[in-house]
This record gives structure tokens, C-alpha cells and sequence, in this order.
């Protein structure tokens, strides 16, 4: 149509990856770091460790990118999860203060922290996965990416699991590493941030997939959130876990609409609301074509 094209780049030598998706390939919102303003934001793309030889973008997309100086890309760490899609830990919603938005970063120790809140408050006993069929056994079916478990699992289940918290304790290490570059390369402090109460578990290759369906891989229309349903802990006939994703973003003037995405297949197939869905954005009202490194 009018106004409308694309780049079609394509590998001669190389192989691809998931990291190679486009849900490893984001930007941040207009940011200024020391000084140095980003009026279209930062490009953002996931990678490997820096010591290690895992899985990268692409190189020909990875100096194309970077040779569009105006957004200068940052690079994090995604490797350690199975996709690799770093919109998998973060993601940014827009507010009507000063600063304009918000980061949201996926959150196992946020996670930890509530389930021990409503432990102490009496709850440990509180179903998840409850719903769609599941009947609140683990997974209940292939498509919860939980394996075929029949046993009930509540907030002391998932607590007293000691490999399930290791796991998790190596996903929050790895946010955090991601954390600590977002904040330098985009200029934020921690009340920019908002986490996320998110648990992981690793595969048999020793990457992160989400254990209950993950939030943060949301449709961000304006105000409107299409957050995918979490199923988590049901206490007095709501999920904590989207009680607690309403008090944290609702205050912002946005609105959660919980979304299920487990029966359309798409947590099963380790994606979320936002791998199936596609927004077209409004563009900046100046003439961004001019900006100038």
C-alpha cells in the first residue's frame, strides 16, 4: 500500500536462529542517556552470553542494524532462553507522566516473593493452572509445556520444590545481568521498572520456558494491555497473580484484559499473546526521516 515497505535481508552463508525472530528484535521508547538524546529509541536485540559461543542474530542483520547509527542498538542476553526472544523478559507500556513509560521486566523472584506473601497468609493451599480443562493439575495437557503431570500443584508445591527454585534463581541472574545494561543504555533508574511475578523452568537443554503462562509477551494497544491469562494461584475466585499485575499497572492508567492463550496453542508452542498478534503503530508526528546521528 501507499507509505508502506519493508527490508527483505537475506543469509547466504550462514545459518539462522530463533534469535532471529523478530521477537528478539525491539525498541526502546525515545530515551536520553548522558546527555545524548534517541528520539525514535534504542534498538534492542537479544544474543549470547558475552563469553560464550551461543546462538547470535544473524551477522548481516546484526550490521545492518547496527549501521542505523539514529537508534543505536543494544545488545542483552537471551541465549538462555529455548526461543531466545527477549520480549520474553521485557517489554515497555506507555504512561501520562513525565516520563512517558515504563519497563516491564519478567520477575521469578517477584514471583517467590507473592507466593510467600499469601503462604503466610494462610493460602499455601491455592490451585493454579485451574481452568481451560486443567482441573488444576500440572499442565493437565501437552499444550501447558508442563509435561503430562496429574498432581495438583499449589503455592507449597511450587515452593518446597528446591530444583524449580534453582532454576529460577539462574532466570532472575540472567534478567538482572539484563537489567543492569538496560539501565545504563537507556538512562533509567529503578523506578522506571516495573517486575513482574513470572516463573521459569529449563528444558532438557537447559533453557528457560515459561512454567505458567508468562505476562510480559503482551498486546500493548494504548491503554488497553491484552496480557496473556497466567493461571496462577486462585484465591477467593481470583488469580493472585492478576491481582497483583492490576495493582501494579493499573495505578499508570492502563487497563488489564487477561487473555487466553493456552486452548489457541500459543504457550504450548512457547509463544504468548504478542507472537500471534501484529499492531500497526502511529508514527511520530515530526519528521523522524531527518534524524541525524
Amino acid at each position: 500500500g501507499p507509505d508502506f515497505g519493508y527490508v527483505h535481508r537475506e543469509p547466504l552463508f550462514e545459518a539462522t536462529t530463533s534469535l532471529d525472530s523478530f521477537g528478539s528484535l525491539e525498541v526502546s521508547p525515545p530515551v536520553s542517556v548522558a546527555g545524548k538524546e534517541y528520539p525514535l529509541g534504542r534498538i534492542l536485540i537479544g544474543s549470547s552470553f558475552p563469553t560464550s559461543a551461543g546462538r547470535r542474530l544473524t551477522r548481516m542483520v546484526r550490521d545492518f542494524l547496527h549501521a542505523q547509527r539514529v537508534q543505536a542498538p543494544v545488545e542483552l542476553y537471551s541465549d538462555w532462553l529455548a526461543k531466545g526472544n527477549i520480549n520474553e523478559f521485557l517489554t515497555f507500556v506507555p504512561t501520562s507522566d513525565k516520563k512517558n513509560f515504563r519497563m516491564l521486566l519478567a520477575s521469578p523472584a517477584t514471583c517467590y516473593k507473592l507466593f510467600r506473601e499469601k503462604q503466610k497468609e494462610g493460602q499455601g493451599e491455592a490451585t493454579m493452572f485451574k481452568g481451560k480443562g486443567t482441573e488444576g493439575t500440572e499442565g493437565g495437557d501437552s499444550r501447558w509445556g508442563q509435561g503430562q503431570h496429574t498432581k495438583r500443584v499449589t503455592i507449597n508445591k511450587v515452593l518446597s520444590n528446591d530444583t524449580l527454585a534453582q532454576q529460577n534463581q539462574y532466570a532472575q541472574r540472567c534478567i538482572d545481568w539484563n537489567r543492569d545494561i538496560l539501565k545504563k543504555e537507556l538512562g533509567l533508574t529503578e523506578e522506571d521498572i516495573i517486575d513482574l511475578p513470572t516463573l521459569f523452568k529449563l528444558d532438557k537443554q537447559g533453557k528457560a520456558v515459561p512454567y505458567f503462562p508468562n505476562t510480559v509477551p503482551m498486546i500493548i494497544l494504548g491503554e488497553e494491555l491484552g496480557v496473556p491469562k497466567p493461571f496462577g494461584p486462585v484465591l477467593g475466585g481470583e488469580c493472585c497473580v492478576e491481582r497483583r499485575l492490576r495493582e501494579l499497572l493499573e495505578p499508570l492508567g492502563l487497563r488489564c484484559r487477561f487473555v487466553e492463550d493456552v486452548a489457541s496453542s500459543y504457550h504450548g508452542r512457547l509463544g504468548e499473546v504478542r507472537c500471534g498478534t501484529a499492531v500497526r503503530r502511529r508514527p511520530f508526528a515530526f519528521p523522524w526521516w531527518h534524524c541525524t546521528p
